[in-house]
């Protein structure tokens, strides 16, 4: 039997375990009866068991070059490092499919083995919903697309990956990003059973934290690093050109943002729990979108898949789900009438929900601008095209309105705040704010460092004098030195500091987005060895070409020495690539960070002529970039830290 055959069987094997695991666990949810809900947790770890097999058997054939599969042909040859291999497999459509779904199997077999975790009266719905969801990837990758397809005829040397991913980026990127999908699928299904077992809210919060942690912080990862890999990979001097595959990741990532602020005020106080159930659909629904996108239902760009059959059937599910999810809700929505307690807009909890507002408002700004123009092509429109500018003039507002909010929720307390006590805790934060502007104004900053000053410094202000309050009083109070109070808080209340620290990295991420979008400077210039150009305060001088080959690909490799006011400071060696399978170039950028900026520099054209060694070199300076990386892992630390915290059980809620 062949890779194909193994490959092949375990799959459909695994199709029919998720149609006996839906049947079975429907029927124990049903009946309670404790014999069908064993019998669904066996079945759900068989299917885990069965697709690790077939993932394997993909695995396998992509390490050795197995060229009889067309998935492997199409994407690896014998140059391929083994790394890459791996990564190649989810660069095919239908092999990013597979992933996505092993990945809810492991989950859901997870779920499954942990029967003491979760009460027997909604185990058996979150196991028929997973396994629903399940069929669904297992469909996908069975009857629409054979992802163990054998070519037609013995193939002796492979296409090989796309040079823009053999990237170490491309390792991590994609895999966060379902990762993340998987835990989202894990919330609906949690919030899905809820709704019909009519399980308490603070029950479903205590199970469903922990997940929604993990997707957040996974997703937010994966954003993040897409955005190194365009900007250190795609030679443009960007990291961030609101692409329809851009988008399609953030969006799901704010509404989980939204949905993580809403069980945090639904754990503390039990409200915006109808927000909570909402958000946790529509974060569902638009991960599904995610691959609608990216498979060409709405665009196919750089980092997208052509000729995919997949968008018919994932917008399909999508509009089932998200009509039965809601039309769900809508029938209990008397049980969340007599929980919820009353507030003012001038509390944490009225922030929250403004907060909720605004991040769904730039979910859906982000969303119009994504999907307008394939609208108006399908109802046979003028084809219309939404650039760039539409979204930092839009989405920027909304965005640092957004940042601001980060410094009010801090200062307001549960329920009701006073006036005077607001005032005092403003004064504060708007002194040091105004402080910062001044000294700004003083150095000559531009119009944008003023408005990026005046909105996150107030934050960052505030939630330092939060953070120094506290420390002060177990200062006072249990005579500790200032350190180990602000570490003996962190671990006493690991939800709140720990999302301070995301807050504090969000801005740094603010920061370095406005710095480098508005005050970067560029310039372009075609050279001759021994000529250097200007760019910013930096000369760049072009000292040398070597041309190097090798059975894939000729390499020009350009030393590029710079300077700064007379004094030189080191070499860069961008470079460009001339790929035989691609018959294509691409560029290797070279850059060199400093905690003020970064000096980018990339090779637009080359020659790869000996005789003819001019070169058209693209230089850039993108100010407080690195903050973004920075930012990005303060994000990562808060996250695990807030999902490091451990829900305490209810003695009401003891697992049976």
């Amino acid at each position: 039997m062949g890779t194909a055959e193994i490959g092949q069987g375990a799959i459909i094997l695994a199709f029919l375990a998720a149609l006996v695991s839906a049947v079975v666990a429907g029927i124990g949810a049903r009946t309670g009866s404790r014999r069908f809900i064993s019998i669904t947790r066996i079945s759900v770890i068989s299917i885990a068991v069965l697709y690790s097999l077939a993932l394997a058997t993909a695995v396998f054939a992509f390490l050795t070059r197995d060229y009889s599969l067309k998935i492997v042909s199409e994407h690896v040859d014998s140059s391929l490092p083994a790394a890459y291999a791996l990564s190649a497999l989810y660069a095919d459509k239908g092999g990013s499919v597979l992933l996505w779904g092993w990945l809810i199997s492991l989950f859901s077999a997870l779920i499954a083995s942990r029967k003491h975790e979760y009460d027997n009266s909604i185990l058996p719905c979150m196991l028929c919903v997973l396994a629903a969801i399940q069929l669904f990837f297992l469909a996908m990758v069975t009857f629409v697309v054979n992802v163990f397809e054998k070519n037609p005829a013995p193939v002796a040397e492979g296409v090989g990956l796309n040079p823009l991913l053999q990237n170490v980026a491309m390792l991590i990127h994609p895999p966060m990003l379902y990762l993340s999908f998987a835990a989202v699928s894990v919330v609906f299904a949690i919030v899905i059973a809820a709704l019909i077992t009519h399980t308490p809210g603070a029950q479903c919060v205590r199970w469903v934290r922990r997940w929604a942690l993990f997707g957040w912080c996974t997703l937010g990862l994966g954003n993040l690093i897409g955005m190194w890999w365009s900007y250190n990979e795609l030679g443009w001097g960007g990291y961030w050109a609101w692409d329809p595959v851009e988008n399609a990741g953030l969006m799901p990532w704010l509404l989980i943002t939204a949905f993580v602020h809403s069980i945090s005020v639904q754990r503390q106080r039990n409200h915006l729990q109808r927000w909570s159930l909402v958000l946790a659909i529509l974060t569902f629904e638009f991960t599904l979108l995610i691959p609608f996108i990216t498979h060409g239902g709405i665009e196919s760009p750089l980092h997208g898949f052509y000729g995919s059959h997949f968008p018919p059937y994932i917008l399909a599910v999508i509009l089932v789900t998200l009509a039965g999810s809601l039309g769900l809700l809508y029938m209990r929505r008397k049980d969340f009438q007599k929980d919820e307690r009353s507030f003012t807009l001038i509390s944490r909890e009225g922030a929250s929900e403004v907060t909720n507002i605004i991040l769904v408002l730039l979910t859906a700004v982000i969303l119009f601008g994504t999907v307008l123009p394939r609208v108006v092509e399908l109802f046979g429109g003028t084809q219309i095209a939404i650039d760039r500018s539409f979204f930092d003039r839009v989405a920027g507002p909304i965005m640092l309105l957004l940042v601001f909010f980060m410094g009010v929720c801090p200062l307001l307390g549960w329920a009701k705040t006073s006036w005077q006590s607001v005032r005092s805790n403003f004064v504060f934060s708007l002194l040091a704010t105004l402080l910062v502007v001044v000294i700004i104004l003083i150095v000559g900053g531009g119009k944008w460092y003023l408005i990026s000053a005046a909105v996150c410094s107030f934050p960052v202000f505030t939630i330092l004098l939060e953070w120094f309050r506290r420390a002060k009083a177990r200062h006072q109070d249990r005579k500790e030195n200032y350190l180990r109070a602000s570490l003996a808080m962190l671990n006493s209340n690991r939800p709140r500091y720990g999302g301070f620290l995301v807050h504090i990295g969000i801005i740094l991420i603010t920061l370095g987005i406005i710095a480098s979008s508005f005050y970067s400077a560029e310039n372009m210039v075609s050279l001759d060895v021994g000529q250097s150009m200007k760019v910013g305060e930096y000369d760049l001088a072009y000292d040398e070409l070597i041309l190097k080959g090798s059975q894939t690909k000729v390499s020009a490799v350009a030393t590029v020495s710079m300077s700064r006011q007379g004094r030189h400071i080191g070499n860069l060696y961008p470079e460009n690539n001339y790929w035989f399978s691609y018959m294509d170039t691409f560029a290797e950028v070279a850059v060199r960070t400093t905690p003020a900026e970064d000096v980018f520099v990339s090779l637009v054209w080359t020659s790869f002529d000996q005789q003819n060694k001019s070169v058209t070199i693209r230089a850039m300076i993108n100010p407080l970039v690195v903050w973004i990386w920075v930012g990005g892992g303060l994000l990562l630390i808060g996250g695990v830290v807030a999902f490091s915290h451990q829900e305490r059980r209810d003695s009401q809620y003891k697992d049976r």
